[in-house]
């Protein structure tokens, strides 16, 4: 129900003077229409995006599994140098203990002295290196203790964040001057267009 007595039909663009309707030109027949080609679109991405899953289904137990694999066989040879390492200590400290001179305590109510012999003590298996073995352990660890260089004096270590971002590169004031300047090609984009009409 109108509150008026407008025509709407009055300003219609279709409707010849008399109030007559012009015909319509017809599509031709063989052009789809733009809805299949849009469906047929959204099939093909749905096909590509099921084929990638299936793919990574297949993929992705092997790579988890390889790098298991490689995780385990760097923790053994971790664990191999640790335990060479161990192996090295404890008989440079046996090599140490045999070799040291006897201790001769302090006389107390005993009227003869206590002498303190170190005696050989079995050795503990695996720990049969040679003295160029335990001479290379000894350098090695030394080296890794000092910092990796060999000499005396241990490498300093930065603790500084690194500066790789974009924000770093070219600060706040660079990213907000950006900001705007991209804000003013939208706007001044949206009014080229609109004035070209």
């Amino acid at each position: 129900m109108a509150l008026n007595n407008f025509d709407d039909d009055q300003f219609n663009p279709d409707l010849g003077f008399g109030g007559e309707s012009e015909p319509e030109p017809s599509q031709p027949e063989n052009q789809p229409s733009s809805g299949k080609n849009f469906l047929l679109a959204i099939g093909i991405i749905g096909v590509i995006l099921i084929l990638a899953l299936v793919l990574l289904l297949l993929i992705a137990p092997n790579i988890i599994a390889q790098q298991r694999a490689n995780n385990a066989e760097q923790v053994a040879q971790i664990n191999a140098a640790n335990t060479a390492t161990a192996m090295a200590a404890t008989a440079n400290a046996q090599v140490v203990a045999t070799t040291a001179a006897p201790i001769i305590l302090a006389q107390g109510q005993a009227k003869t002295p206590v002498i303190l012999v170190a005696t050989s003590t079995p050795v503990v298996a695996g720990a049969q290196l040679s003295a160029n073995e335990l001479a290379t352990v000894q350098a090695l660890q030394t080296q890794v203790a000092l910092g990796g260089d060999g000499t005396t004096n241990p490498q300093a270590t930065s603790t500084a964040l690194p500066k790789t971002g974009f924000a770093d590169e070219y600060g706040i004031p660079g990213v907000l001057g950006l900001a705007v300047i991209l804000i003013a090609v939208i706007f001044l984009s949206r009014k080229l267009r609109t004035s070209a009409q």
